[in-house]
């Protein structure tokens, strides 16, 4: 970023959004499509070292979906944001036939860099079902708890969860297909039905669920999420749950 560009992100402070992991423009473009319609949102592909005053301009929210090559790249923007968010989508590939699977630890360093970067008042999303992913809050929390004053940060970080399985905090379950994918996502006691016209695979729901995340931390209703994820098409290419990039 050029001083510009830094001068204007710390005195507008906006909100940023990191989706980390495969699938990562399936869940950034969800995310966007349910915080659109409530926030001036932007999304970038662009590494954060070439965002422009432009981009900042006028955006409460940015989604950043480009690879974490490294992680002190995002260093400045989450010192800065007034609220750091980190979704991890998945790592390993999605098996079909169940709700659990790893993937290369090796290419979760950077991420788990970043998350540990994350302030007190950030948020780190997790995908449950994909242990390699589900370590890097277990991670941290172990830490936490042998850590000294110097890294406190880690042990208020909020993070929340989302998968199939029994655990996570936005869970999907009772999934259908027929012109697309119907299945209700449980939350806290509350049940709600999601539609995904013409859309297909677990990398779609975990797109969805990624969302319904971060649209709770926004404070959007399920309901509300619910409707506004009618507007999620998917990415051209993986409407048919293609796990490439």
């Amino acid at each position: 970023m050029n001083f510009l560009s830094k001068l204007i992100f710390y005195f507008k402070k906006p909100q940023i959004i990191i989706v980390a992991g495969r699938g990562r423009s399936c869940a950034a473009e969800a995310i966007f499509q349910v915080l659109r319609p409530h926030f001036k949102v932007g999304r970038l592909t662009n590494s954060p070292c070439s965002v422009s005053s432009g981009q900042i301009l006028g955006k409460e929210i940015l989604i950043f979906e480009s690879k974490i090559e490294k992680a002190e790249n995002f260093n400045f923007l989450i010192k800065k944001s007034s609220l750091p968010i980190l979704v991890v989508t998945y790592i390993g590939d999605i098996p079909p036939d169940k709700d659990f699977f790893t993937g290369e630890r090796e290419k979760t360093t950077e991420i788990r860099k970043l998350a540990r970067i994350l302030p007190s008042q950030g948020y780190l999303i997790l995908n449950f079902d994909d242990e390699t992913v589900r370590e890097i809050g277990d991670e941290l929390r172990l830490s936490s708890r042998f850590a000294n004053a110097r890294v406190k940060d880690e042990t208020n970080l909020q993070e929340l969860t989302f998968g199939f399985q029994e655990g996570a905090d936005f869970r999907a379950t009772d999934i259908n297909l027929n012109s697309g994918t119907n299945f209700k996502i449980n939350h806290k006691g509350n049940i709600v039905p999601i539609w995904l016209e013409k859309l297909f695979g677990k990398e779609q729901i975990y797109a969805s669920l990624s969302a319904v995340s971060i649209g709770v931390i926004f404070d959007l209703n399920l309901v509300e999420i619910s409707q506004l994820l009618k507007n999620y098409q998917g990415i051209v290419g993986k409407r048919n749950g293609s796990q490439r990039g």
